[in-house]
């Protein structure tokens, strides 16, 4: 299992999932990227997950997710519903591999921004403990204080480690506080943050299943209309400390997947920078070979879990 912590805010959207894998019978690692970036022409939204961690030959679920989405420019909520629809059909076999003494369950908590608007969404599929059926859904969350001014929900928690903050609640308050300094322009995204990993880092010693590892990571993104008018990043932690470096996430831009453009163009401009800090003159790039390099990368969705 794990830890997904997702809050919405008419300013912000962020984010924190550990990186955790445990699987029974099999060393524990912390190096997961349980989370995906989405963009699309109507919103931008953070995809994380409790659940299966990897399936028997490694695919973690943000790099089959991001082949899901691939190739697909599509409205936002569009988007969400394919990516639905393939997780109601393709995890259900993986899920069947959990031990018996463990929850089959996936939950896929997705804090967005559509045409500005702060939304919560989640994609979830859990088996019954006899495992021969299993409830799903895929919906927006709106508590209505009224009929006639539904609200987004400010917190969204999933996971093993859900478990430990919902037996609490002053964090809540807490986080809140946090939030609101921070789309007031008084904190920074980095602070924030780092009150996310802190909270990582109490469940990750107070949960006695180990599920919940030492490590996460916490991803931010800011509304147009906003004080800081768009942008984000993410931030790798160990316990309370960032990170040196944060490894690329999963992130499909309007249908592309950009981290894979990234992998293609960034050799080739290290290069460059190498020579530069040499005090050579850097060579031209080779754009026949960028180009033929791209034209290599897959660009149609591929809903296959293996």
């Amino acid at each position: 299992m794990t830890l997904v912590l997702a809050t919405t805010d008419p300013g912000s959207i962020w984010l924190l999932a550990d990186r955790r894998l445990s699987c029974e019978g099999r060393a524990q690692k912390d190096d997961a990227r349980k989370i995906i970036l989405l963009d699309t022409d109507d919103g931008k939204a953070i995809l994380g997950y409790a659940g299966l961690g990897a399936t028997s030959l490694g695919t973690e679920p943000a790099d089959w997710m991001s082949a899901v989405l691939r190739g697909r420019r599509l409205p936002l909520e569009q988007s969400l519903g394919i990516l639905a629809e393939a997780t109601r059909k393709q995890l259900p076999p993986h899920l069947l591999r959990i031990p018996k003494n463990a929850v089959a369950g996936h939950n896929i908590i997705v804090p967005a921004f559509v045409q500005n608007e702060a939304r919560l969404y989640s994609i979830d599929l859990v088996f019954s403990p006899d495992r021969k059926s299993y409830a799903f859904r895929w919906t927006r969350h709106v508590n209505n204080v009224t009929p006639a001014t539904p609200r987004t929900p400010r917190l969204a928690i999933a996971g093993s480690g859900a478990v430990y903050l919902m037996r609490r609640t002053k964090w809540r308050r807490e986080l809140l506080r946090v939030l609101k300094a921070y789309d007031r322009e008084r904190l920074s995204a980095h602070a924030v943050a780092d009150h996310l990993a802190a909270l990582n880092h109490e469940v990750y010693r107070n949960l006695g299943s180990g599920t919940v590892g030492p490590r996460c990571i916490v991803v931010w993104r800011n509304g147009r209309d906003g004080a800081r008018r768009g942008g984000g990043g993410h931030q790798c932690y160990t316990g309370t400390t960032r990170d040196a470096n944060s490894p690329s996430l999963p992130t499909i831009g309007c249908g592309m997947d950009v981290c894979a453009v990234v992998t293609v163009l960034m050799p080739h401009f290290i290069r460059n920078f190498g020579a530069q800090g040499a005090g050579q003159q850097p060579a031209e790039l080779d754009k026949d070979q960028i180009n033929a390099e791209l034209a290599r990368l897959p660009d149609k969705p591929d809903e296959s879990l293996r």
